[in-house]
This record gives C-alpha cells, sequence and structure tokens, in this order.
C-alpha cells in the first residue's frame, strides 16, 4: 500500500514539473519581442496582440509560411491549449468571472506564441532570400 502511494506521489510530481517545463518553454518564447517584419507582413502590431487574434494569426501562419506546423515544436500543444481555454470560459466564464479573466489571459499568451513563432520563421525566411540572392 505504501509503495502505491509513493508511486502515485511521484507519478503526480512529475506530471506537475512537465507541466511546469511546458509553460516555461512558451512562455519564454511569447515575450520575446516581435520585430517590425512581423507588423509589415500581418498588419499587427506586437503590442495588440489579443486572445482574439489567435484563428487570424494561425491564418496567417498557414498562408505564410505552409511548413510551420509541422517544423515548430510545441505549436500544435499550444493550439490545443487555446481550444481547452476557449473552453473553459465558455462553459465557465459567466458563472466565475475570475475564471474568465484568467483564461483570457492565457489565451492572450497562447497568441502571443503564434505571433512569435511566426515572426521567427519570417526572419528565418528572409534570412535564407538574402543567402541565395546572388551579389
Amino acid at each position: 500500500m505504501a509503495a502505491a502511494i509513493i508511486l502515485t506521489l511521484s507519478v503526480l510530481a512529475l506530471l506537475q514539473f512537465a507541466i511546469s517545463q511546458w509553460r516555461l518553454i512558451w512562455l519564454t518564447t511569447a515575450n520575446q519581442p516581435l520585430s517590425e517584419n512581423l507588423r509589415a507582413a500581418t498588419g499587427l502590431d506586437g503590442s495588440s496582440i489579443g486572445a482574439n487574434d489567435f484563428a487570424t494569426l494561425i491564418g496567417l501562419c498557414d498562408e505564410l509560411s505552409p511548413s510551420i506546423r509541422e517544423g515548430t515544436p510545441w505549436l500544435r500543444e499550444v493550439s490545443c491549449y487555446y481550444s481547452l481555454m476557449t473552453n473553459v470560459r465558455r462553459v465557465f466564464g459567466a458563472l466565475l468571472p475570475g475564471l474568465g479573466a484568467w483564461t483570457s489571459a492565457e489565451m492572450k499568451i497562447c497568441a502571443r506564441f503564434v505571433a512569435v513563432v511566426l515572426d521567427q520563421n519570417l526572419a528565418l525566411d528572409l534570412d535564407r532570400r538574402a543567402a541565395v540572392r546572388p551579389i
């Protein structure tokens, strides 16, 4: 019995660590500054990206850089997390206003993550084009 309790607590601690590590990775990415290239390519200002811009940014990822979904780590997971937060806000947002505010903040971070990933891919694309262009 004691071994089962220790195993359960160990698995829960490992799960909590994995979730914390995952959040730290995408929060660090989402907090990176955005370049002027993103605004020029998308029309979105980095400081005005909100929770509702997620779908627009994902659409721009598919439009401007179709290979972004396969080559970018965590993008699928962040998209799933955004969908989860959308559903939580829709179901519980009216009942618990604090939860609605928290989910909106999480959704904004997800949108910011996608904006940074898109910005990085646009910068890489510009670098590749500059490297291929003859002098």
